[in-house]
């Protein structure tokens, strides 16, 4: 009996370690930067257009919705301690040729008009301060509605009409064109419109975004290449990348851009395949973390992108669905393609787990020094 008490304990010393590992970079918060609010209405014969931006970054020349770069960026800096009256004149003489390139088409092109920026006092320099902007346009006679086409280079921008009933609530990054939107509104997006129009949105983050969440998905599948287990992991990885974009998103909770990254989610579990091919509820915890850790490392994409304030629930939705979506696709055919390559031999499906486990893990370390070897 006590010959088997000390590998019992040694062995869930081992599983507490690795799941320690994969939960380890999920701890971290921090706060990350919204889009550009647009918000408009019209009063007589004027459509006035209230942008709410961090103008600081716009005068640096930075991404408004850019997880880094303002803490190397000095100009950003001088930039954020300066008083209202100090930083007005600058935001004007920038606002009035870019407003240039903010195209309103009401019946055919209107010219802009700068009315004037607020600004909040410092505050704390190392928070984003939001000001507002505001321009105005004529509105021709007979005009029942209006595109805007957000410019190149400004971030995304959240459109949102006011003052009207139904109102239109959309998102654009730079060079898109809102549909027309009517003057006296009605044009609100259906939850049916905002789920087609964020699932792509999701799928192509996925795909387009690196190696990390592929291979992140990849370590699921090569645990014992047994359908069980297989589907129980992704079940809960699932649930984690929906639970995390949707905290990220309502701000419930969020991580730095250091922390987002999965590299040493995706090690831990590389390892933990090596170590031990059985399903237990600590490599459960272990996965819904990693998809968790997904899930809130996808909220700056998302926050980048834009959320319509008036549609976060199925943005989110469709978002997380959409990331879902490619990740099973995805994990569906390696585990397809190593069953049929081994011809489910039991013998040959552990000789291969384990060697793309530890392919994995390689990778996996690779990408977690990677940013002190070359950064």
């Amino acid at each position: 009996m006590r010959d088997g008490f000390k590998p019992a304990i040694l062995s869930r010393l081992k599983v507490l370690v690795l799941s320690v590992v994969a939960l380890l970079p999920s701890f971290a918060l921090a706060q990350s930067p919204g889009p550009t609010i647009v918000e408009v209405w019209t009063k007589s014969d004027t459509l006035f257009l209230d942008i709410s931006l961090n103008a600081e970054a716009f005068l640096a020349g930075i991404d408004p919705q850019s997880a880094t770069g303002f803490d190397d960026n000095r100009h950003y800096k001088d930039l954020r301690q300066l008083v209202s009256s100090e930083l007005e004149p600058k935001v004007k003489a920038f606002a009035k040729p870019w407003m240039q390139t903010l195209q309103v088409d009401v019946a055919g092109p209107v010219v802009l008009s700068y009315e004037g920026v607020s600004i909040p006092v410092v505050g704390d320099p190392e928070t984003v301060r939001v000001s507002k902007l505001l321009l105005t346009a004529p509105l021709p006679e007979g005009a029942s509605g209006f595109r805007l086409t957000w410019p190149d280079g400004s971030g995304s921008a959240v459109i949102k009409q006011q003052r009207v009933s139904a109102p239109y609530t959309g998102y654009l990054i730079g060079g898109q064109t809102t549909p027309v939107i009517p003057l006296q509104g009605g044009a609100a997006l259906t939850t049916e419109q905002t789920l087609r129009t964020f699932v792509p949105k999701g799928l192509s983050e996925v795909l387009t975004s690196g190696p990390k969440p592929i291979l992140l998905v990849l370590t699921l599948v090569f645990l014992s290449l047994n359908l069980r287990p297989f589907l129980m992991q992704l079940l809960f990885f699932s649930l984690g990348i929906v639970i995390g974009l949707g905290a990220g998103a309502l701000d419930a909770l969020s991580i730095s851009a250091a922390a987002a990254s999965q590299s040493l989610a995706i090690v831990g579990l590389a390892v933990w395949n090596l170590i031990s091919r059985r399903m237990q509820i600590l490599r459960v915890i272990a996965v819904f973390a990693a998809g968790l850790l997904l899930g809130l490392a996808l909220t700056f994409a998302l926050t980048k992108i834009g959320v319509p304030p008036n549609h976060l629930p199925p943005a989110i939705l469709g978002f997380a669905g959409g990331a879902v979506l490619a990740l099973c696709a995805v994990a569906f055919a390696a585990f397809a393609a190593s069953v049929v390559i081994t011809g489910g031999s039991h013998r040959l499906q552990g000789r291969a787990s384990i060697l793309a486990s530890m392919v994995i893990a390689g990778v996996g370390v690779f990408l977690t020094v990677e940013p002190w070897l070359f950064g």
